[in-house]
Parts: structure tokens; C-alpha cells; sequence
């Protein structure tokens, strides 16, 4: 009886059974402090935040539970805000650690910063830890993702100098993506003619993936360089940006084109389903104590909130379902 009750319930509310069914990501915001107040910001991110991070132990903790889940999709993504700004406050060992943790186990990592710290005194000590994480399990199991685009004060300089400092590190396997907007593609050519004035080796190379041949490009020997496009969504201060892709039912775009549900986790609490703009579909991973919840229990409640937000969104437009496919 209870089996059926589900079958129903999923075929009069399917949302609930993309939460519960389909693959997942881990998402942290690791920090909503950052350097910059940029205006395409969907954070709201920024230097008049709070300088707290989500600890480390509740990190871990989240993906050791999750590497029980047959629906863990075995990816981590470490984000922010900056996560970078942990050097600068004094947790030098919060990216490394988390980085050992998750490539000790074999989980893909990618790490996310816009690399504003690139002329800090400590930047040394960022490269050398990026490189011997390098080092833990196979060659490039982790992707470092640089914010590439106009909204970024320096940004090409500064993709410049990270790519440039990381490729003099020996035997660094990592991938580096450049995540850019569509109006800012031309942004990648500046970044490579940068990178040959101050003397990194950029070279074509061919990869294959999935059975397709992808061109990329080699930095210096080791770094494999990867280019994406990304869309611009009007959530947070990014509305006050023209041409910012404004979509009709956020709340329901964390169903992603591959299946995969990005479970975001930031330092405010919040466990949200996606990362993108407007009206957002969440939980918190805080009891009433202040202590992390169980992801069972989180996952349950992100299923629930999210099967309410489909009978609002029917109840609000008049219509009998949603495109969940």
C-alpha cells in the first residue's frame, strides 16, 4: 500500500521524484564574504558579509553520509562568495584539507574562485597547496573553475598570473576552466594573448570525452585549460543588469538538461535544490540547536518543500502541471 501511495503521489506531483530519484551534486558555499561587490551577482556576495565559513567537520561530515547514497553523483563543487579568502583570514588549511578529503576518496572536485587574491603575500602558499593536491589520486581528478568575464575587476590579468604561477608548479595535472558569459567570449583570446606575454606555453590539444573529440589547450606542460559559457540570470543584484536572462520558474531550475540536482549547502544554513536566481526551493542543515541535521532528514524536507512549490506554482498560474522532463 505504501509503494502505491508513492507511485501517486509521484505521478500527481513528478517534482518530488526528480528530488528523491535522480543523481545529485554537493554543493558548498563555502562563504558569502568576497572581495568584490559585483553587480551580476546572484550571492548577493561581498566584503560587508560575515567572515564565517562553513566548517570544515560539517563539510566532511555531509560527504561522508552522502558516499553512502547510491544517488551521490560522486561530485563535490566548493564555491562561495570566495573560498580563497580563507587564506586570508588565517584557515590556511581549509581548502587543502577539504580538497585531501574529497580526492582521498576519489570524488570529483572542482573548486570555484575568481582569483582576486592572485597578488596576495600568501598566494605562494595557495599555489604550492593546489599543487600537491594535484598530486592525490589520478591526474587531473579535480578542475579549478576561474570566473572569466567584464564584472570581475582585473579579471583577465589576474586568470592571467593564476594559470601562469600554477603552470611552474612540476607535474601539476589539473584542469582549469574558464567560465565566461556569451558577451564576454572574446575574453578568452585576451586571456591567451596574456598568457604569451608573460611567457606560459599555450598549446592546442585534443581530448576525448564520451566518445567525442574536444579541443582544449595545454598551459605551461601539465594544465589543461577548458573554456565554458555560462548564462547570466537577473537573481540577486544581477536583476539591475540588462540583458540578464530572466526565467519564469527559477525555483524549478535546478532540474539540469543531464539529470543532475545541485544540492547547495551555504554558510548561512540554507540547503538550497540549485544555484540559480529568484524564488528558491530549500531547507536548513542547522537544527534548533545549531547542529547539523542528517542529510536523510534534509533530503526528505527538500522533497516536500519542493512538491508545496508545485502545488503554489499550479495554484498561482492556473495550470495542471509543470515540464519536469
Amino acid at each position: 500500500m505504501k509503494i502505491e501511495n508513492i507511485t501517486l503521489i509521484d505521478k500527481i506531483l513528478p517534482i518530488g521524484g526528480i528530488v528523491r530519484d535522480f543523481p545529485y551534486v554537493l554543493v558548498f558555499k563555502t562563504t558569502n564574504w568576497c572581495w568584490y561587490k559585483c553587480p551580476h551577482c546572484c550571492e548577493n556576495a561581498g566584503p560587508d558579509n560575515s567572515r564565517a565559513f562553513i566548517p570544515i567537520d560539517v563539510i566532511k561530515g555531509y560527504i561522508s553520509q552522502s558516499m553512502q547514497d547510491v544517488k551521490f553523483n560522486n561530485s563535490v563543487i566548493f564555491t562561495g562568495g570566495e573560498i580563497m579568502a580563507a587564506y586570508a583570514f588565517g584557515a590556511t588549511d581549509y581548502v587543502p584539507e577539504l580538497l585531501k578529503f574529497c580526492l582521498n576518496h576519489n570524488i570529483g572536485t572542482d573548486i570555484k574562485t575568481n582569483a582576486a587574491w592572485v597578488n596576495a603575500k600568501y598566494t605562494p602558499r595557495v599555489f604550492d597547496d593546489l599543487a600537491a593536491a594535484s598530486s592525490i589520486g589520478k591526474p587531473y581528478s579535480f578542475q579549478i573553475s576561474l570566473s572569466l568575464d567584464r564584472y570581475h575587476k582585473h579579471s583577465i590579468q589576474n586568470c592571467a598570473k593564476f594559470i601562469h604561477e600554477l603552470s611552474k608548479r612540476p607535474e601539476t595535472h589539473v584542469v582549469i576552466n574558464l567560465a565566461s558569459f556569451e558577451n564576454d567570449r572574446h575574453m578568452f583570446n585576451d586571456l591567451f594573448n596574456a598568457l604569451k606575454r608573460n611567457g606560459t606555453s599555450i598549446d592546442d590539444a585534443i581530448v576525448i570525452s564520451n566518445g567525442k573529440q574536444l579541443k582544449k589547450y595545454i598551459a605551461g606542460d601539465t594544465l589543461l585549460l577548458n573554456t565554458s559559457v555560462g548564462t547570466l540570470f537577473d537573481g540577486g543584484r544581477a536583476k539591475n543588469i540588462h540583458g540578464a536572462y530572466h526565467d519564469k520558474t527559477p525555483q524549478f531550475s535546478f532540474i539540469s538538461n543531464n539529470g543532475d540536482v545541485l544540492m547547495a549547502f551555504d554558510s548561512f544554513g540554507r540547503v538550497t535544490l540549485g544555484e540559480n536566481s529568484g524564488r528558491k526551493i530549500n531547507t536548513k542543515w542547522r537544527n534548533n540547536s545549531g547542529c547539523p541535521r542528517a542529510l536523510s532528514d534534509i533530503r526528505h524536507r527538500l522533497i516536500s518543500n519542493a512538491q508545496f512549490e508545485d502545488i503554489r506554482y499550479r495554484i498561482l498560474t492556473g495550470k495542471s502541471f509543470i515540464k519536469t522532463r
